[in-house]
């Protein structure tokens, strides 16, 4: 949120930024390999656009109303999910993760992501004095004129967004998997599966491949999307590691182990 209590003396508009006293969920999801899959064209967008459909879907079919509201925003080829509310149980996060997951697998794509927890707010109010000036005069509220070409802004940050991509970040596990910190592990249900990272005890990964819940079932009901059963998951799965470029073998041996497959994949390059 954006306070003018404690206010910087260095900061023109008086405001000050101040954490929220109970942090919302997010959720980080991005593309796995976007940038080479652009490359060859459409299966990155094709990526994309299952992601941003799968929002749209959950946000406006499933979580449309004030009490259980969404955030999204989005970041290249990535999303920064968050929740209106701080949720002591974390339950709803995984599984609109593992539902979104599942719907980027049935455009040929494969998605990662990462739930955490932190503030998000509008710090528009912070932004200098001539940036808030042309804003005003545009009646806009995130593109401001650069002479004939345009800047565009996002408004909201917070640790909601930081915390969330640091933690998918700092994961040495390659592949499509979900990461939560282990230390938050038991606020999700135990039905869940879940496996402690063997490189790093402090994450955690969550099978989204054969997670299941009435989160989850309310979720496809719902919206229509993520509705995937696991064996065409892992069908859809081996197929892409079977595409070209084939990708590397420390990310089959992630996706694999983390995603509890039946049946180990093969290949892969000994490089990224």
């Amino acid at each position: 949120m954006i306070s003018n209590s404690g206010a910087d003396p260095g900061n023109e508009t008086g405001a000050s930024l101040s954490v929220e006293a109970h942090p919302r969920w997010s959720i980080w999801i991005d593309i796995e390999g976007f940038s080479k899959l652009w490359v060859d064209g459409g299966l990155a967008l094709a990526g994309l656009r299952a992601l941003m459909s799968g929002i749209y879907a959950i946000g406006n079919k499933v979580y449309a109303n004030d009490s259980d509201r969404l955030f999204a925003h989005q970041f290249g080829d990535g999303f920064v999910i968050v929740g209106d509310f701080h949720e002591e149980a974390l339950d709803r996060c995984v599984a609109i993760a593992v539902a979104l997951m599942r719907h980027v697998a049935t455009s040929g794509c494969l998605a990662r992501a990462a739930v955490a927890e932190g503030d998000f707010a509008d710090y528009s109010g912070c932004w200098p004095k001539e940036i808030r000036k042309e804003i005003a005069n545009l009646q806009s509220d995130d593109t401001v004129a650069l002479g004939s070409g345009i800047m565009t802004l996002l408004p909201v940050m917070g640790t909601a967004l930081i915390n969330a991509n640091k933690l998918d970040s700092g994961n040495c596990i390659k592949g499509a998997v979900l990461t939560i910190a282990s230390k938050d592990a038991g606020r999700i249900a135990a039905g869940l599966p879940r496996r402690v990272s063997a490189a790093n005890s402090r994450l955690t990964m969550i099978d989204w491949v054969h997670a299941s819940s009435r989160i989850i079932d309310e979720i496809v009901a719902q919206s229509g999307i993520g509705g995937m059963p696991p064996a065409d998951i892992e069908t859809a799965i081996t197929r892409y590691v079977g595409r070209t470029p084939t990708p590397p073998s420390a990310w089959i041996a992630g996706t694999s182990e983390y995603g509890s497959l039946s049946e180990p994949l093969a290949g892969g390059r000994d490089t990224v």
